[in-house]
């Protein structure tokens, strides 16, 4: 029997990752050699992901059509959606090769590695839409991801894990630490927007002021990661014992995967986010829809339906550290990480959002933190969640492109 653990954000979220690719969750550990690369399982390796993960796997078939409809000049709206779907399956492998790297190398390079590609194509999404000028689309999924995660995944999994149990429990000193983190993250965002809306102050002082506070963030999300992995991995694991798991890659065949797939990921991503305008105009949807609502899925995906499955089997630290744990890395790292990005391409990118925006980020992290105080959830707090996330969609929905005054344009 397999053991799960639970070790904080992106610990977590590696071994949701797992359950994605649909490896054997029952096999024995391989017998390493000293010296001697570890030998993948018997019937695992790159095959043995593929094969196991067939719906994922049929998608890959969509890449080549994505990026051919580009060069084609294809109807915008057609682009968008095959990039769209091509980008999962995509995202699904980055995952599953930095898992594997991530067994091979140790906790520290591990964690690292986790740190840069757990959230990739969110990191590409927001380089492109910064590159094509599309500035507020990033702000929207940037936003949208965090909600997503605190929002619609948490409240998925307490509500489908409530139907199987009247109570369940967690570790609630863990989750405690990360949505302390999130309030962190959404201060980060509030304070550069008021200082530009309120007191009127000039758009240079307003960048330099979020280039400031963005360093400042990219240092706590280092120590973060250093509390997480050094200091108090126990806060963050679950009560189980740990298994030693085994990588289902040759780390080089993980290495050049990762390396392929995050270049022709970077590729769609451009693709997609240079369809936006006209989809835009074809579907009548606001770019702030766009951004907050359908974006955040393409990384996300396989991962959330990991978080509500394990959640299902009564697994909520491991669930949680999906949900929470993915927030705080939006928060702390590719936010920052997307003003840094804008500064080295001189683009005023900044974290001067809408104060509507600021408002639901605190609303939903204030929810959000209601709900994990006591360390146990059942189906209600994970509805009222769930109807918080789609009450913030349906305000984007009905919004039309044509208004001039978004909210989402900050």
């Amino acid at each position: 029997q397999v053991l799960w653990r639970r070790r904080a954000a992106l610990g977590a979220m590696t071994e949701l990752r797992r359950l994605g690719s649909g490896a054997d969750q029952n096999s024995t550990p391989a017998v390493v050699t000293p010296g001697v690369e570890a030998e993948p399982e018997e019937g695992v390796g790159l095959c043995g992901v593929l094969i196991g993960s067939p719906i994922l796997t049929a998608l890959l078939a969509v890449v080549p059509v994505g990026i051919y409809a580009h060069y084609a000049e294809w109807n915008s709206e057609l682009i968008f959606a095959l990039n769209f779907v091509g980008i999962i399956p995509m995202a699904w492998l980055i995952g599953k090769s930095t898992e594997d790297l991530a067994l091979a190398t140790g906790d520290v390079i591990g964690g690292l590695l986790n740190a840069t590609f757990g959230n990739v194509v969110e990191m590409l999404l927001c380089v492109a839409g910064i590159q094509q000028n599309q500035l507020s689309v990033t702000k929207c999924t940037l936003v949208g991801s965090i909600l997503s995660n605190v929002l619609l995944v948490m409240g998925c999994s307490f509500l489908i894990g409530g139907c199987f149990y009247k109570t369940q429990n967690f570790c609630a000193s863990g989750a405690s630490v990360q949505v302390s983190l999130l309030v962190l993250g959404t201060m980060s965002l509030a304070l550069p927007t008021m200082f530009y809306t309120l007191l009127g102050a000039e758009e240079e002082r307003m960048l330099q002021d979020s280039r400031a506070v963005s360093c400042m963030l990219l240092a706590v999300y280092v120590a973060y990661l250093y509390f997480q992995i050094r200091t108090h991995p126990h806060i963050f694991q679950s009560e189980e014992a740990d298994d030693e798991e085994v990588p289902d890659m040759y780390a080089s065949t993980a290495t050049v995967l990762l390396a392929v797939c995050t270049v022709i990921t970077s590729v769609m991503t451009e693709f997609l986010v240079h369809s936006i305008e006209g989809t835009v105009e074809s579907w009548q949807l606001s770019q702030e829809f766009i951004g907050i609502i359908l974006l955040p899925i393409i990384g996300n995906a396989v991962e959330h339906y990991s978080a509500i499955s394990v959640a299902a089997k009564n697994k909520m630290d491991l669930s949680l550290g999906v949900a929470a744990g993915s927030g705080c890395q939006m928060a702390l790292f590719v936010t920052p990480f997307t003003v840094v990005a804008g500064w080295a391409m001189d683009k005023p990118m900044s974290l001067d959002f809408h104060p509507f925006q600021v408002i639901v980020m605190l609303a939903s992290v204030l929810m959000a933190n209601t709900t994990l105080q006591d360390g146990a959830s059942n189906w209600l707090e994970g509805l009222m969640l769930v109807v918080a996330y789609i009450m913030v969609g349906a305000v984007y929905f009905v919004q039309l492109p044509s208004e001039t005054h978004t909210l989402l344009a900050g």
